[in-house]
């Protein structure tokens, strides 16, 4: 507002700092659902993010084209953006509110497959708007390749730093050295070598490392005294320090969204406004067809229905989308930002809100 400080005077520095942010919640993130609750969750979680993704790129699509008068490819690209939920702002709310842990966790994978399904997407989008080729054998494919690739290399690196921790126990203590493997880990998958989602690396190796304990009370050649030993790898020193760790990259992240903010036009904001407020509505269908076996309760209900804000994966997307030089890509900048803003402070007014039981969701409105 004051233009104090631009966007540029942070250089590669920010992409890079938004990449950390956004690995380190979701690494951090895991740490806390125990496989049991995993093997509960997915299936649902799965299926919510599926629904709510392409309902929220659907409705962003057309609405873009209407407004913005957009092309087809586009406003597709605009929609794959925000199609996702935001990791930073949903696994901290998640972890602060008396949700139900099988829901919790959905909504957790949910911000994590969808931050997968919005980088892709929006990747391929940009390629075929570039190239002008379209193949969507390679697309399933390469979203196929990226989760499996993903999972399987997060989850062996996960178990071998796992043992390596309970051999060597000195090593529990050298908290940093965990997050540098989780850094080392994530630039592995993403090289050329694998070409797969590190994101999705990053949380299949923190789910591991939560899930420890489970795991090497697994070895049934260990004597009783030996398995009453067994504890998890990571200390509560260890999670109080990451969790630390993830209220310092929180705060630096949203005070980096807010210097890109640009309130010179409130008219994309009064866009971006009707395009959050449709996305919402859409919600609560998505949340009715992924549960309609399972008799939810109201703040269960609700909660799924309102923690569907959008942050880090569209901000990094939209800066990404410009330096490719995509035609016309400056115009998604303002809007999609604006998304992002009305979103989170839409979830942080809702939130207190269902808590003292004033909201009872969008389907009771």
């Amino acid at each position: 507002f004051f233009e104090a400080v631009h966007p540029e005077n942070f250089g590669g520095g920010a992409s890079l700092f938004a990449t950390f942010t956004l690995i380190y919640l979701l690494f951090q993130g895991a740490l806390a659902i125990d496989f049991k609750t995993l093997f509960e969750s997915v299936k649902e979680a799965t299926l919510l993010t599926a629904l709510s993704f392409t309902f929220t790129v659907l409705v962003t699509m057309g609405l873009s084209i209407v407004l913005f008068d957009l092309s087809i490819l586009l406003a597709l690209l605009f929609g794959l953006i925000v199609g996702g939920t935001s990791s930073a702002v949903v696994i901290p709310l998640v972890s602060l509110l008396p949700l139900n842990k099988k829901h919790g966790s959905a909504l957790m994978l949910e911000s994590a497959i969808s931050d997968v399904l919005c980088i892709v997407g929006a990747m391929t989008v940009i390629n075929v708007i570039l190239s002008g080729e379209v193949s969507g054998a390679v697309v399933f494919k390469d979203i196929i390749s990226s989760f499996s690739l993903a999972l399987i290399v997060g989850g062996l690196v996960g178990l071998f730093w796992t043992f390596t921790l309970f051999k060597f126990k000195n090593l529990r203590r050298a908290h940093v050295v965990t997050i540098a493997i989780v850094i080392a880990l994530f630039v592995f998958v993403e090289s050329p070598f694998v070409q797969a989602s590190g994101a999705i690396s990053a949380l299949a190796f923190g789910l591991i490392l939560g899930n420890s304990r489970t795991i090497l009370a697994l070895n049934k050649k260990r004597t009783q005294e030996e398995h009453a030993e067994i504890i998890n790898v990571l200390s509560k020193s260890a999670q109080s320090f990451f969790s630390e760790i993830s209220f310092f990259v929180k705060v630096f992240f949203f005070v980096y969204l807010g210097i890109l903010m640009d309130f010179s036009n409130p008219i994309m904001f009064a866009v971006a406004g009707i395009i959050v407020f449709s996305i919402y509505m859409l919600r609560p269908l998505a949340v009715k067809l992924s549960h309609r076996n399972e008799q939810l309760d109201d703040y269960s209900r609700t909660s799924l229905e309102i923690l569907i804000p959008k942050g880090l994966a569209a901000a990094v997307l939209v800066n990404i989308t410009i330096q490719a030089g995509v035609p016309g890509a400056e115009i998604l900048t303002t809007p999609i930002l604006a998304i992002i803003l009305i979103s989170i402070v839409l979830t942080s007014v809702l939130v207190p809100l269902t808590n003292g039981g004033y909201f009872k969701g969008f389907t009771r409105i």
